[in-house]
C-alpha cells in the first residue's frame, strides 16, 4: 500500500508577514500597510501589527525615509525628484521635506553638481540631455544654465 504525504502550509499570522517583509527592505508603515492587504490580511490585524512593530521599533518611517533618500542622491537624483519618491512611498510632505534636506547635508548633495555628473556620464547633449534631466527631477532654469540654450521650445 502506497501512502500520500499532504503538506500542509499554514498561512504566516500578519505579525510574521509583516516581519519578513520588514528584514527583506526597509519600509514606510504606507508600504508595509499595502504589502499585507495585498496579501489578504484583514484591515484590523494589518493595523494592530503594524501599530505594534511601530511601538517595537522595528517600523519606523523616519528610518526608511532616510534610508530612500541617500539611496536617490547616491543615484544622483534631484532634490525634487527625491521628495517626491518618498511622497510617493507614503510619506507627508513634511516629513518627506525634513528626511531629504537632512540626508541632502549628509550625502553633500548639490543639484547642479548631480546633474553635471549625469551629463558626463550619460555623454548627452542638447535636447535628449534637457529631456533626461527633465525626467530626473531637476528644474527647468538649472537644466537651461547647463546646457546653455537658447529660448527654444
Amino acid at each position: 500500500m502506497k501512502r500520500e504525504c499532504v503538506v500542509v502550509r499554514l498561512k504566516p499570522t500578519v505579525l510574521e508577514a509583516a516581519q519578513r517583509l520588514l528584514a527583506a527592505r526597509e519600509k514606510t508603515r504606507a508600504q508595509l500597510e499595502q504589502a499585507l492587504l495585498r496579501r489578504g490580511y484583514s484591515p484590523e490585524a494589518v493595523l494592530d501589527a503594524v501599530t505594534r512593530l511601530e511601538r517595537l521599533g522595528v517600523l519606523s518611517d523616519r528610518r526608511a525615509a532616510a534610508l530612500h533618500a541617500r539611496k536617490g542622491f547616491e543615484a544622483r537624483q534631484s532634490t525634487v525628484a527625491v521628495t517626491r519618491k518618498l511622497v510617493g512611498l507614503g510619506l507627508g510632505e513634511a516629513e518627506a521635506g525634513a528626511a531629504v534636506a537632512e540626508a541632502r547635508v549628509e550625502a553633500g548633495h548639490d543639484d547642479e553638481a548631480a546633474a553635471r555628473a549625469l551629463l558626463a556620464r550619460r555623454r548627452l547633449e542638447g535636447v535628449k540631455a534637457a529631456r533626461f534631466l527633465a525626467s530626473r527631477g531637476f528644474d527647468e532654469v538649472l537644466i537651461r544654465r547647463l546646457l546653455d540654450l537658447e529660448d527654444a521650445p
